[in-house]
């Protein structure tokens, strides 16, 4: 229940917050909005206000705003009724489209006057006007001089059309949702700081490399244990968030790589493989060999192993860090092994065996690191100063991040197959939440910037359907001084429908793949409930 609540939370604030955007700069461009909608689909609750109806539909994946003449309907829209004229006495209400004269192709007249002069030139002929109202169609019978006291639009006429609005309008109507988006962190993170938030401890501790990968690109440039890392790219580096956000930084390049080392400093040529930071070069800090969480299930639960045990020892061989312990565990598949531990001052003593992971058949025994943690809690004028900080950096980091990743697509760097496996969607997103959730409000809202963010940039991206792709027909517009016909903008949509669909299916399939163990598991446990 806690992880359907805090999705639903992360969605809605990012859904609100986005057609807050679209709404607002639309009213301020005197757009007339039709509706206001929080999810798709069915209407569960809603009322109207003034010319809008507000919304909350069943489907909670998005939202909408409906603009008038966005979606290049043909048909009058009735702007004003004089009171107690013919008009108003047969029931014409403002806001009423006349979607049809049953007895007239009103398509083909292009203005409103038009229209009216044809209909008064029979006044005794009463005419069948199919109205929609509030969603409904209605039907009314008027003879054509009844139509004295209304001042309708054709949709080509209409100054609050959203397709009559100059280009810079249109512009800011359809960017102001991402806008939002990016706004929102600076809005969350300086709660995220009042709260207080975990973070790794190390992360703030000078780089000393306590790690390094065989056969990576660390250690290809001749990186060793011990070096203590003092500049990257001609920068100077302090801490291990300084040396990861470098490194994020400058994806797929080589950076002079300044440590110190023995007392004598020393120059690397370093390659870079991705944005991941630290760990697409393959070094890690300092870590000891000190248990953190103990996973239910398997062999060090069973055993008694508890967070904050030192494994010191195994089979003899005395454990200098974590990951000399755990080299010898990966390769003791199935093998029963002596652990010495130091807790609470005692030396105890532990036989156990590890067992194979699924993914690649090393051994594990369901320990995870200890990770020491600094809560960062500031009073209220420093939580803005380093909340709009800390929300800037992570904009900077999703984006460099993002757009590293369509680069190495583009250039054939990652595989159209990888890059489909690294596509998330919501389970994954409502797992995270949960998650957040658990730990308290500072994780959950951390999470929130991250997705809105996200949300922000790929939105941007110029696909037909989603935001981008508006402003790739405003710009294509500007250029040709005339819009795309509709034929055009529909199979464009279509295209974009059908691309967005399959995203969408493919980041649910890689969803269930990820969670597919635990998803057996929950059905297993519901049948033997059920037995």
């Amino acid at each position: 229940m806690v992880t359907i609540l805090a999705f639903l939370f992360v969605i809605g604030i990012l859904v609100f917050i986005h057609e807050l955007g679209h709404f607002l700069i639309a009213k301020w461009c005197g757009v007339r909005v039709e509706k206001f909608s929080l999810g798709f689909g069915k209407k569960l609750l809603g009322f109207k206000r003034g010319e809008t109806e507000y919304l909350i539909s069943a489907l909670p994946f998005g939202g909408y705003v409906k603009m008038y003449g966005e979606g290049g309907e043909e048909n009058f829209i009735i702007d004003w009724v004089e009171p107690g004229s013919p008009a108003e006495k047969r029931g014409f209400k403002p806001g009423d489209k006349i979607i049809k004269i049953e007895e007239v192709q009103a398509d083909t007249f292009s203005t409103w006057d038009e229209l009216k002069v044809y209909l008064k030139k029979t006044p005794d002929l009463e005419y069948t006007v199919i109205l929609e109202r509030d969603e409904k169609r209605l039907k009314l019978k008027t003879p054509g001089d009844a139509l004295e006291g209304l001042k309708a639009f054709s949709l080509k006429e209409y100054p609050r059309s959203f397709s009559n609005q100059p280009i810079i309008n249109r512009f800011l109507i359809v960017i102001a949702g991402p806008l939002m988006n990016i706004v929102l962190p600076f809005l969350l993170m300086p709660i995220v700081f009042m709260s207080g938030i975990s973070t790794p401890a190390y992360l703030e501790k000078p780089p000393v490399v306590g790690y390094v990968e065989p056969n990576s690109l660390a250690e290809q440039a001749g990186f060793k244990k011990g070096d203590k890392i003092i500049e990257i790219g001609g920068k100077r580096v302090y801490t291990w968030k300084e040396v990861n956000i470098a490194f994020q930084m400058n994806p797929d390049t080589t950076l002079d790589v300044k440590v110190e080392r023995g007392g004598n400093i020393k120059t690397l040529r370093v390659k870079t493989a991705s944005s991941q930071g630290i760990v697409s070069i393959g070094i890690a800090e300092v870590l000891e060999a000190r248990v953190g969480d103990v996973i239910d299930g398997t062999p060090a639960k069973e055993v008694g192993l508890k967070r904050g045990d030192k494994i010191v020892e195994i089979d003899g061989v005395k454990i200098s860090d974590w990951y000399q312990m755990a080299s010898i565990i990966r390769n003791k598949v199935n093998q029963e092994i002596t652990l010495l531990v130091e807790r609470n001052g005692k030396v105890l003593k532990f036989k156990i065996t590890p067992q194979p992971l699924q993914e690649n058949g090393q051994g594990a025994i369901g320990i995870t690191p200890y990770r020491e943690e600094i809560v960062k809690k500031y009073g209220f004028f420093r939580s803005i100063v380093e909340g709009i900080k800390e929300a800037a950096e992570l904009i900077v980091e999703v984006t460099v991040l993002l757009f590293s990743f369509l680069y190495n697509i583009i250039t054939g760097k990652i595989t159209l197959g990888t890059a489909g496996k690294s596509i998330a969607g919501p389970l994954l997103i409502a797992k995270v939440s949960g998650s957040a959730a658990k730990s308290g409000i500072a994780p959950l809202l951390q999470f929130t910037s991250f997705i809105s963010i996200n949300l922000a940039l790929i939105n941007l991206l110029p696909i037909p359907m989603l935001d981008g792709g508006h402003v790739l027909y405003l710009l294509i517009e500007l250029i040709r001084r005339k819009p795309l016909s509709q034929r055009t903008l529909e199979i464009s949509q279509r295209i974009g429908f059908t691309f967005l669909i399959f995203i969408m299916f493919l980041a649910i399939y890689n969803d269930i793949s990820r969670f597919k163990g635990s998803i057996i598991d929950s059905i297993n446990r519901l049948i033997e409930a059920l037995k």
